[in-house]
């Protein structure tokens, strides 16, 4: 888990929101074209202060996560790679081997060719050897 601040520094480097419901409720009363006076704006604030829960934050912050990670095919290129060497240790034989039954396969396919069979019903390709 990451701190929230480095301790030497206190430099944070988490995002952080401080919402003033009075000024979130006038603003929206605004939006809304509801007229309220300060003290109808204050009570609804405290009511809020009181009441409000963060489900629908939690579920905006959650469609936010699932829309990023549908839209993106390699969501780990944000990710900081810091001294990758390619290729990964340990793989290097699985790769020669990877390589050598890549040849093997273009050597085969000299040795066959691909021949018809037919039926009523159906027709598929398959390899036959050449006789040399």
């Amino acid at each position: 888990m990451m701190e929230p601040y480095d301790t030497n520094t206190g430099v944070h480097n988490r995002v952080q929101i401080t919402i003033d419901l009075n000024e979130l409720v006038w603003a929206r009363g605004e939006y809304l074209k509801q007229e309220m006076s300060v003290n109808q704006s204050e009570y609804l604030a405290e009511t809020l202060r009181r009441t409000l829960t963060w489900d629908t934050l939690y579920s905006m912050i959650d469609q936010t996560i699932l829309e990023f990670f549908e839209n993106h095919e390699h969501p780990e290129i944000w990710d900081p790679h810091y001294g990758e060497i390619q290729p990964e240790p340990g793989r290097e034989k699985e790769l020669q081997n990877l390589e050598k039954a890549a040849k093997d396969r273009e050597k085969a396919k000299a040795e066959f060719e691909m021949v018809d069979l037919v039926s009523p019903a159906w027709t598929i390709k398959v390899p036959r050897r050449i006789k040399k």
